[in-house]
Order: C-alpha cells, then sequence, then structure tokens
C-alpha cells in the first residue's frame, strides 16, 4: 500500500513537473515572438520615416535610439540604408556648398588657418558655420581636390554602429572608414604610398572571399578593381613608369619585389608575381607584352 501511495505521488510530481516545463516553454515562445513583432516595428517605421523623405538627421537620431534593440542582420539593413540616403543627400547638400563661389572662398580662408570640421566655433561666417554643422552631424566630412571643396561620406561616423551590425557590415565600415579618413588619391595622384595602396587592395580582397554572399560584396569588388588600377597603371601624376625612358620606377619596383617577398597567398599578389615576371622578361620596360598583361587583368577581375 505504501509502495503504491510512492508511485502515486512520483506521477503526480512528474505531471506536475511537465505541466511547468510546457507552460514556461509557451511563455519563452510568446516572449520571443513578442520581441520579434517589436523588432519588426522598429524596422517597418525606419523603413516608413525614410519613404516619407525625413530629414537626414531625424534619421539617425531614429537609428541612435532604436538600433541597439534591433538583431544585427536588421541593424545591418538599417545601416545599409542609412548610407544610401547620405549618397542620395549628398546631390542636395552639395548644390549649397560645392556650388557657392563664396562659401568656397570662405572655405579657403578657413584651410589655411589649419580647419577642423569637427570644431566650427570659429567660424564667424553664420551661413557657412550652420552649413559645416550640418554636415558634420550628418555624417559628411570636407575634402578638397584641384582647387575645390567638396563633400564625402564620413565612415568614421558609423564606427559607433559596428557593435550592432553583422561581421560582414562591421569589416565594410571599417575598409571605408580608411577610405574616408585618407582617401588615396586627389588631382591625378597617390596620395597614399605605393604599399598602403597594397594591403588596402589586400584588405579588400580578403572582405571578398570571406563574405561573397554581403550586400556589400559589389561596392568592395568596385573598390578592389580600382585599387588593382592604381597598383598596374599608377595615375597621371604618380605614374609607374617614367614618362621619358618607359622604365618602371625603381622605388615602386623595390616596393613590390618586397610585398611578395611577404609570402602572402592572394589572388593579388599571384597578378603582381606575374606582373613582375613579365616585367622581368622585358627590362622593366613598358612594352606591348607588358600592356597586354595589364589589360587582360582588368578585363578578367573578379
Amino acid at each position: 500500500m505504501e509502495n503504491k501511495k510512492k508511485i502515486v505521488i512520483s506521477l503526480l510530481i512528474f505531471i506536475l513537473a511537465l505541466q511547468i516545463g510546457c507552460t514556461q516553454k509557451i511563455n519563452e515562445n510568446s516572449i520571443t515572438n513578442q520581441d520579434s513583432k517589436e523588432k519588426n516595428g522598429i524596422l517597418e517605421e525606419y523603413n516608413t520615416i525614410i519613404e516619407q523623405d525625413t530629414e537626414l538627421d531625424q534619421v539617425i537620431i531614429f537609428i541612435n535610439e532604436n538600433i541597439s534593440l534591433l538583431s544585427e542582420e536588421q541593424a545591418s539593413i538599417m545601416i545599409n540604408r542609412l548610407e544610401e540616403i547620405q549618397e542620395k543627400n549628398l546631390v542636395k547638400l552639395e548644390e549649397k556648398f560645392v556650388y557657392s563661389d563664396s562659401l568656397q572662398n570662405e572655405m579657403f580662408k578657413l584651410y589655411n588657418t589649419g580647419f577642423d570640421i569637427d570644431i566650427t566655433d570659429n567660424v564667424d561666417n553664420e551661413d557657412l558655420k550652420a552649413l559645416l554643422t550640418e554636415i558634420r552631424d550628418n555624417g559628411y566630412k570636407v575634402e578638397t581636390a584641384e582647387g575645390m571643396f567638396f563633400l564625402i561620406i564620413n565612415y568614421e561616423f558609423y564606427k559607433k554602429y559596428s557593435p550592432y551590425v553583422t561581421p560582414d557590415m562591421k569589416v565594410y565600415i571599417d575598409i571605408m572608414s580608411v577610405e574616408s579618413n585618407k582617401v588615396p588619391a586627389k588631382d591625378a595622384a597617390l596620395v597614399i604610398g605605393w604599399d598602403e595602396v597594397l594591403d588596402r587592395a589586400l584588405s579588400q580582397e580578403k572582405f571578398i572571399n570571406q563574405y561573397p554572399d554581403s550586400v556589400k560584396i559589389n561596392d568592395v569588388k568596385g573598390l578592389y578593381k580600382k585599387y588593382i588600377s592604381f597598383a598596374l597603371f599608377g595615375l597621371d601624376n604618380t605614374p609607374l613608369f617614367s614618362y621619358e625612358s618607359n622604365t618602371m620606377l625603381k622605388d615602386v619596383k623595390n616596393i613590390y619585389i618586397n610585398k611578395l617577398n611577404d609570402n602572402v597567398e592572394s589572388n593579388l599578389m599571384n597578378t603582381l608575381r606575374g606582373f613582375l615576371e613579365v616585367l622581368q622578361k622585358n627590362n622593366y620596360r613598358l612594352t606591348e607584352e607588358v600592356e597586354k598583361y595589364r589589360e587582360a587583368v582588368m578585363k578578367n577581375i573578379l
């Protein structure tokens, strides 16, 4: 009799535990579903704000207030759309800034005093001060080339979003921050060293190999192609070959050879190795064979 009671009590305890477990599972699912709905609701609201052509500063405020509540995938969608909006908005800002002779002249005065866009308190021209503040707060920066001041997206501005996005978007932000912190070329001349050209290209190639399905894959591929062109052709004011002798510049040749000695395995290094082999056969002169090699690389890249 005593054993029967123990069995019955044990069964009741088991059934009760099962019921509690089921209830907890239902509650967990309810919380998960509710959380998912809230996240989707935030993204839907964000898309609505964008479709209504809301001012960029208000879009950024919305992102700052909500991005930490989203999944990495949703946060990446949000940041990808921000970049699209910035590119579109750039045209409007250029109309105010780039095409105004008076503001350009004021910028030249500021530039000669060591201008820093993060410090606008000392800007006397109120119109320019307001515009520079808008440029900074909306994630742009001022660049200069060919006697003009113009705007680019400041990807350093995106760094604060890196903890919330997917790994590929984080690496993309890092790659583009390097670009906006120091643009590679101005006035048809490289403003970075040949070794940095190769290092940046290697970072881009790594992204392409590691994240072939990324939403940013085509952007990085386009950037990578530009850097391959830098490496094989140079620029008008930073030539790869002497204009007088058509011979490869010695400092560039040495940098490329040293880079190959690092024994980094990559498509870029294989291309560079083939390039130097062709050049060596032609006494490092720009011949028809060298030209054909370069053209073939650019035609078949990616």
